[in-house]
């Protein structure tokens, strides 16, 4: 499996601390069947969260090697999660923001409170610039759950949703999970990701568990689409593919765990 958001890199923002909880990370990620890791460390105008993609890389790099070297097979591409922000499109132009590996998704994080004045003509102008937005775990912002209704602009626009499998299990509130049920009803999730933050608490550890309610809330084959079909689109630059409505209804309780082992 792929994971598109992660905060794995150490010492860089409210993720790993230190390249020894990297590892541990690495290693929970390799136990949960993942083989490709995004590192998304948060970007956010006006902070010390503002990392250039140079540092990004370079910090990846060192830690695939460091990885390689304690035999895990796992492999890190470069990304971020950026905040969104009226400074993101010229940013973008200046190559100054780093995209999910080398692909023109760039993963952007929706406040957790309201949605910043202008956030339409925001989107428009990434997408003017050929850039396609992944949103961020979208179930977590409050103004999105008063207006729900405002999901179907965004699928409207072209903008797809990655929603944490830990909000399926109610580890960001009730709000957001409620949320992300909603959103599975609909049909309108595109990516399912860990959005690992520590070897602890916030890591893939907890995705199997995840998996099986997703899967009884949207049927195996959107299972598949969300957990390893559509990342692996992102990666490759390529549209992603809707859930089925059909196989929504397709909700047996007890099916093979497909995805487990494979990478």
């Amino acid at each position: 499996m792929i994971d598109l958001h992660s905060h794995l890199l150490p010492g860089i923002d409210d993720g790993s601390t230190s390249l020894q909880e990297s590892l541990k990370m690495a290693r929970i990620y390799e136990e949960a069947g993942y083989g490709q890791v995004v590192a998304t460390p948060h970007w956010i105008a006006g902070t010390s969260w503002m990392p250039t993609p140079g540092e990004v890389r370079v910090q990846v790099a060192s830690l695939n090697q460091r990885i390689k070297d304690e035999g895990i097979n796992l492999s890190v591409l470069p990304g971020m999660e950026i905040a969104l922000d009226p400074k993101i499109p010229p940013l973008l132009d200046e190559e100054k923001l780093q995209p999910l590996g080398q692909t023109s998704y760039v993963l952007i994080e929706t406040p957790f409170q309201i949605l910043p004045l202008g956030w339409e003509q925001i989107f428009f102008a990434i997408e003017s610039r050929g850039y396609t937005v992944l949103l961020a775990h979208p179930e977590r912002c409050a103004q999105l759950a008063d207006k729900p209704m405002l999901f179907d602009g965004f699928i409207e626009k072209g903008i797809y949703l990655q929603i944490n499998w830990a909000s399926f299990l109610g580890y960001h509130g009730r709000e957001a999970a409620r949320l992300a049920r909603y959103l599975a009803a609909k049909g309108y999730i595109h990516c399912l990701a860990t959005d690992s933050h520590d070897a602890d608490n916030r890591h893939a550890g907890h995705v199997q568990r995840a998996a099986r309610e997703v899967e009884n809330l949207v049927g195996p084959k959107n299972l598949q689409l969300l957990a390893r079909e559509n990342p692996t689109r992102v990666l490759g630059g390529e549209p992603l593919a809707p859930m089925s409505r059909q196989n929504l209804q397709d909700t047996p309780k007890s099916k093979q765990r497909w995805f487990f082992g494979h990478r």
